[in-house]
């Protein structure tokens, strides 16, 4: 479905959608790992993946790391 929003990450490290795009927090970096994982990085929040718990419900960029699953 399009909805015209961009995912973002907010300074908690929360996913959220904005209308307007164009800010750091709304990059992320493509990264793939030695297992052929891919990883999404932030490029404001250095450190900081978009990740999803098994149920689907998106993780805090403030406690993942590159590795987990």
């Amino acid at each position: 479905a399009e909805t015209g929003f961009y995912i973002c990450m907010n300074k908690k490290g929360k996913l959220i959608g904005k209308s307007n795009g164009k800010g750091k927090d709304c990059v992320f970096t493509e990264i793939v790992l030695e297992n052929n994982y891919t990883a999404l990085q932030n490029a404001k929040y250095e450190g900081w993946y978009m990740a999803f718990t098994r149920k689907g419900r998106p993780r805090k960029g403030s406690k993942t790391r590159q590795h987990q699953r």
